[in-house]
């Protein structure tokens, strides 16, 4: 039985399946989309649109203009000598599915038809020796290799890239790699391929009474060597720690060989190699195994709705409960504009009889009688753990919630907010079809910046284009500080799609640089924020990275 009943775990991965210009597999949609008309109408509201939303459809993939492929029949037939013809692919949906990846820009572009540069090719290897094969061929032939886990990076990981010198690209496709290797349940460790899913690792995982408890929002459609590679962060990684702090040992190929790194509790043998390919993106070599950390399935899984009057009293309950040692699994505070936007779209996709609409009315009654204003914010806080453990932090925690005015709400909001939580970008596939744009940004700051820099990444995205909507969230918190993830949401120009994005793209990143944060707190660097991590790193750094 599923131990995790929000994670679908029968996922059908075959690349034919997956939907070439949207998120996810044609099989799996979003829980809510019967109530999306309503859902439509409150955006609508919200984007101050007063005419209808024009549906604006994609084009069919049959009209992607695809340039010829660069690579020779005698090219091709050596690479059919290394994993066998039918693992070599140039069909055109295997082509455009490995050419971008799962952004707004990335869907924008393949819905208008201005994505620029395509692979010539994907590769399906077995094993490491054919990917050593398959790198030595690249380097004598002059062609560039992109490796790619479930194609899920928002900021450009899976261009098509090539340098002068090189004459073609092909994608080294790892799902073939998909195997669990071992599990040491004494020491708490598990070895697997890079090219897992989460839920194929956490279905074995949790057979076995242990979880990873890694959990990105992408989690379904990503994969371990994926969250390596980019230095991701799972929803409860204030628990269970980034991927970084999970990861035991390594092994990546080069075309010079096979490289095997860390493989000890800690070790003082100079720089941390597993932190050095942590988040190196597939620059120094192709991820093909990774051991991690496993811990045992927590008895208790405790999620709440607290409520608070405004976003400083909610940035201060954060700090508080991070700097006593962070033992929650998770302390999600959103803004007033995401708690605001959060609780319509949860009223829209309920049902809209006059019950429905009086229970509403005494909910919003309640909370303001419990002194939390129109202006309050939601935070989604998490225990895992056994019942011990989670009992003595309960009553901890609703002593700090009292200590900042804070409204206790229960477990309903939280039980709510896991039922969906890995299924939200399945509602972007649906509103891009009605004219309606939403992009996500995340960084890191301290908390003593973490008010200018929210107002500031706000103003820029608000004024970056008309008709928008941001908003932000606390998703990760530390002893330090906190990363803000920022949503906007707006009415698509089409009159040159692409053009917009840049702007707001390049007004928010330029905000978050002068206001004190990073470029990226867990989604990477990739294409599309390299100019913005060159301004950020030491040159002396970048030239040693080179």
């Amino acid at each position: 039985m599923a131990y995790y009943h929000e994670i679908k775990y029968d996922i059908n991965y075959a690349r034919e399946q997956q939907r070439w210009n949207a998120w996810g597999s044609l099989d799996h949609d979003f829980l809510g989309r019967d109530h999306m008309p309503r859902i439509l109408q409150l955006i609508r509201q919200e984007l101050d649109v007063t005419s209808d939303l024009s549906r604006t459809p994609s084009i069919s993939i049959e009209d992607v203009r695809l340039p010829g492929i660069r690579l020779k029949e005698k090219e091709l037939s050596e690479l059919h000598g290394i994993v066998g013809k039918s693992h070599v692919r140039s069909d055109d949906q295997d082509r455009i599915l490995h050419s971008v990846g799962q952004s707004y820009f990335d869907i924008i572009r393949l819905r208008t038809n201005t994505v620029k540069h395509f692979v010539d090719a994907v590769a399906y290897p077995l094993d490491d020796k054919e990917i050593h094969k398959i790198l030595s061929w690249c380097e004598k032939n002059k062609v560039a290799l992109v490796p790619y886990g479930g194609g899920s990076s928002v900021v450009g990981g899976v261009e098509a890239i090539k340098t002068g010198k090189q004459k073609a690209v092909i994608s080294l496709d790892l799902s073939r790699l998909n195997r669990p290797v071992m599990l040491d349940e004494y020491s708490r460790l598990a070895e697997f391929e890079a090219g897992i899913y989460g839920p194929q690792l956490e279905e074995f995982l949790n057979r076995r009474g242990f979880t990873l408890g890694h959990f990105p929002q992408s989690f379904e459609y990503s994969t371990l060597g994926g969250w390596v590679a980019a230095r991701s962060a799972g929803q409860q990684s204030n628990h269970y720690g980034s991927i970084h702090k999970l990861v035991h040992a390594l092994r990546l190929v080069t075309s010079s060989g096979t490289v095997q790194v860390g493989g000890y509790p800690s070790s003082a043998t100079g720089p941390d190699l597993n932190e050095f390919f942590t988040g190196s993106e597939g620059l120094y070599g192709v991820i093909t195994s990774v051991t991690v950390k496993v811990h045992r399935l927590p008895e208790e899984r405790r999620y709440f709705g607290i409520f608070f009057p405004d976003f400083k009293r909610g940035v201060e309950f954060v700090r508080e409960v991070s700097e006593e040692g962070g033992e929650l699994s998770m302390v999600r505070l959103s803004d007033p504009a995401e708690s605001r936007l959060l609780g319509l779209l949860g009223q829209a996709t309920k049902s809209n009889g006059i019950i429905q609409k009086i229970q509403n009315a005494i909910q919003e009654l309640i909370l303001k009688s419990f002194g939390q204003p129109e202006g309050r914010c939601m935070v989604i806080a998490g225990i895992d753990g056994d019942r011990e453990y989670a009992n003595r932090l309960e009553i901890l925690l609703r002593g700090q919630i009292r200590k900042y005015d804070g409204f206790f709400a229960g477990q309903s909001p939280g039980k709510r907010w896991m039922r969906t939580r890995f299924n939200m970008p399945f509602l972007r596939n649906h509103i891009m079809e009605s004219n309606i744009g939403v992009d996500t940004l995340e960084t890191a700051t301290t908390y003593s910046r973490i008010h200018e820099l929210h107002a500031a990444v706000l103003e820029a995205l608000q004024s970056a284009t008309p008709h928008a909507t941001a908003m932000c969230h606390l998703s990760h918190s530390y002893h330090d500080g906190a990363c803000l993830y920022f949503t906007i949401i707006f009415l698509v120009d089409y009159k040159d799609p692409v053009a917009q994005w840049k702007r707001i793209k390049k007004a928010a990143s330029e905000a978050v640089l002068k206001h004190g944060g990073t470029i990226s707190h867990h989604h990477g660097v990739g294409a599309d924020h390299k100019s913005w991590f060159q301004q950020q790193t030491d040159k002396t750094v970048l030239s040693g990275l080179r």
